[in-house]
């Protein structure tokens, strides 16, 4: 990218170039001085006539809306944003504190060879970082953890920079995702569908701490089943190797669902095995789908089909049973001496009704589930999580209802799908549901 400054220059009568720090994919980061305050800041500029996305702007406003909200010892300080109009160019500008220190990767660069400990007390003051940034509402995802965004000075005090890539929960769910936002290497799978979640930095705070000990690119890693195989290239604890193959996980659900925990984990303070879930996968031929996000997970299950369906055979030998324990009642009752009004009274008050009953519960289990189409959606709101079960037979719909999801009816409700799921696809959903709400 080409240089828009030279050094000496002075930007808005205020900010005299001393330097180049860096250059990204949203701008250009120079080192320069306050002619006013006579301190150094780091001033990363945006320049329209070099850009060929019109994404760059918003996301570079984004990052000056969010760097004005924080306040936090480890992300630089925030202090200016403004922008400069001529008559071949519109540049946009943020002014910010300097982290001092050298970035990770030139750390590396230069030899150093940070052990378990120093790796170990990296990822905890990342962690305390994440924590705070996703604390808010709604949460601020970075989506660029890397070591090229995390400084580190002498005394070991990291800082995490480079806010161009952020996004919030809000916005990420409200578009469903757009844009791939991201450095190769060190991006979640899902950072390539254009979505983030909580998870998506633990990803690249989990790839970052791989690079600080086997210095290569997690690109350049081996892969087993899509996942980083760096078993064989590291030489840590088994706790240590155990938290990160947890981070890394492809599959953002098998993650650890918050930073929260992923602290409290690599501090000792809870067990990994809590975490360790051995969950079902979707079956191959299934034709159920499910969507879930942090806030929302819903589960489609489609009508069954009659003609494949062993449930009717047994509707069927049920309503059969029924009405010949009818005749068996009534040939009795005719060829016996019992008074005709008991016959009448039995048979209204007891034979009946028992035959209606029986027969209407293996309608509803045996027909009338199977041939439903079933929409199934679990909310997690502030104070309670929220089940909804709507069903459909063929266009009319005859059931809708919403319950807490500590409710007794939840857990019946569950129970009462089984009949349009195999075992495979039962056990699939429950593990989907009970992670969810966990």
């Amino acid at each position: 990218m080409e240089l828009l400054y030279k050094v000496g220059e002075v930007i808005n009568k205020k900010y005299q170039i001393l330097d180049i720090l860096g250059q990204g994919g949203i701008g250009i980061t120079y080192l320069a001085e306050d002619l006013e305050t006579n301190k150094n800041l780091a001033l990363k500029v945006l320049s329209l006539r070099r850009i060929n996305d019109w994404k760059k702007i918003e996301l570079f406003e984004r990052e000056s809306q969010i760097l004005y909200q924080l306040n936090h010892s480890a992300i630089p300080s925030y202090f200016d944003y403004f922008q400069i109009e001529t008559d071949d160019d519109n540049s946009f500008y943020i002014a910010q504190q300097l982290a001092s220190g050298k970035s990770l990767e030139e750390l590396i660069e230069s030899g150093w060879n940070p052990d378990e400990s120093e790796v170990k007390d990296i990822a905890i003051q990342i962690l305390d970082i994440l924590i705070y940034l996703h604390s808010f509402s709604p949460s601020i995802i970075h989506r660029d953890i890397k070591p090229q965004n995390i400084i580190r000075d002498e005394n070991g005090k990291v800082f995490l920079v480079d806010f161009g890539a952020v996004a919030d929960t809000h916005h990420n769910t409200v578009t469903c995702g757009s844009t791939v936002v991201g450095t190769f290497g060190y991006m979640a799978p899902e950072q390539f569908r254009g979505q983030a979640f909580l998870s998506t930095d633990l990803y690249g705070l989990g790839t970052t701490l791989l690079y600080l000990l086997t210095k290569k690119c997690p690109s350049d890693l081996p892969q087993k089943h899509l996942k980083i195989d760096f078993c064989s290239q590291i030489n840590v604890s088994q706790n240590l190797a155990d938290w990160l193959d947890k981070v890394i996980e492809p599959v953002a659900e098998d993650r650890f669902s918050n930073t929260e925990i992923a602290l409290a984990v690599l501090q000792g303070k809870e067990s990994l095995d809590n975490y360790l879930i051995n969950k079902p996968r979707k079956p191959k031929k299934t034709s159920i789908s499910l969507q879930k996000s942090e806030e929302k997970l819903q589960i489609f299950i489609p009508a069954g089909k009659l003609l494949n369906n062993y449930r009717l055979v047994l509707a069927i030998l049920v309503l059969f049973g029924n009405g010949l324990l009818l005749l068996i009642f009534l040939a009795v009752f005719q060829y016996s001496s019992f008074p005709d009004i008991v016959l009448g009274t039995f048979i209204i008050f007891f034979l009946f009704p028992s035959f209606i009953f029986f027969g209407f519960i293996s309608l509803i289990y045996f027909v009338l589930n199977p041939l439903s189409r079933i929409k199934l959606t679990i909310l997690k709101k502030k104070n309670n999580d929220v089940f909804i079960c709507q069903k459909w037979l063929l266009f009319l719909r005859y059931q809708s209802f919403e319950e807490d999801v500590y409710e007794t009816r939840f857990q019946k409700t569950l129970k009462s799908i089984k009949s349009n799921l195999t075992k495979k696809e039962y056990k699939w959903l429950k593990s989907e549901i009970d992670n969810f709400i966990k």
